[in-house]
């Protein structure tokens, strides 16, 4: 039998290594969970980058943007320095930059906007109307999180896809009421778009090596991270060996909470690979 994993526990992990340790003014240090693969996850970089980002601002403001280049990989069980520079410190914006280094090695740069919040128009586009998450079955998963998979919708006439994929996600189990950790854990999320960005290989795994280049995500609404919440991505074009898509994050109410872009390098590798593993359990 296999061992149990205790999800919840690596949950905390998580939850802990995205609150990176202050060691010196504007400076942080940022440590992985024990039970992390071999090459350090995106979203986990825009986390912490977001955490450290956000422990230079004052609590009136809230994370509004980031905007940044991952410029190489990050190891696993080896600890990385965030430097945050201060670039501005407006009335009602403030703006940092910070950048991520290992073994002296700079490995991203990120761009991260906070604002006052302030009353306006409220408009979004409207969610598609989908089963809700306790119509369908959670995948099954070692991590930390909950997901159950829409899937795509139908390829048009002429192949192309409206979305590329679509899920619902949640963490396993509760967290505490701070903003601040759903805000990183929701910018956690932002990168989790499965093979949506390669249109031609949904279902595939091990067909291509794909390592994202840069990452946009905005935050338009409080969401917590979790409840069940919505993804809707969309691949909008792959041409030479690279891949951009875009998604929006919707509240389990229809709220539009968060949206992202992002461009991704995509290269083939021999052989025929497998399928992917949200596929295994359908």
């Amino acid at each position: 039998m296999p061992e149990e994993v205790d999800r919840t526990g690596q949950l905390r992990e998580l939850v802990d290594a995205i609150h990176v340790e202050s060691s010196a003014t504007d400076v942080f240090r940022a440590s992985t969970p024990e039970w992390w693969g071999e090459r350090i996850f995106g979203g986990m970089i825009v986390a912490q980058t977001l955490n450290a980002a956000l422990q230079t601002v004052d609590d009136t403001l809230v994370a509004h943007s980031m905007h940044g280049y991952f410029l190489g990989p990050v190891a696993p069980r080896v600890d990385s320095e965030l430097i945050v520079e201060r670039l501005r410190d407006g009335r009602s914006f403030s703006l940092r930059q910070a950048t991520m280094y290992q073994q002296g090695r700079m490995t991203s740069r990120f761009f991260c906007s906070f604002h006052v919040p302030e009353d306006g128009d409220e408009y979004q586009l409207t969610v598609q109307d989908v089963p809700g998450p306790e119509t369908l079955e959670i995948a099954a998963s070692s991590g930390p999180f909950d997901a159950c998979d829409v899937g795509p919708t139908p390829p048009g006439p002429d192949g192309t896809y409206r979305s590329t994929a679509r899920l619902w996600n949640r963490t396993c189990a509760p967290l505490d009421d701070d903003p601040l950790v759903h805000a990183c854990m929701m910018a956690f999320f932002s990168d989790m778009t499965r093979t949506s960005f390669r249109p031609l290989s949904l279902d595939m795994w091990g067909t291509h090596t794909d390592v994202s280049l840069d990452h946009a995500v905005w935050f338009h609404r409080p969401a917590r991270a979790d409840e069940w919440f919505f993804s809707d991505f969309q691949a909008l074009v792959n041409a030479g060996g690279r891949g951009v898509v875009r998604g929006t994050m919707h509240t389990r109410s229809g709220i539009l909470c968060m949206s992202m872009a992002q461009e991704l390098l995509i290269r083939r590798l021999p052989g025929q690979g497998s399928g992917a593993p949200w596929t295994l359990n359908t």
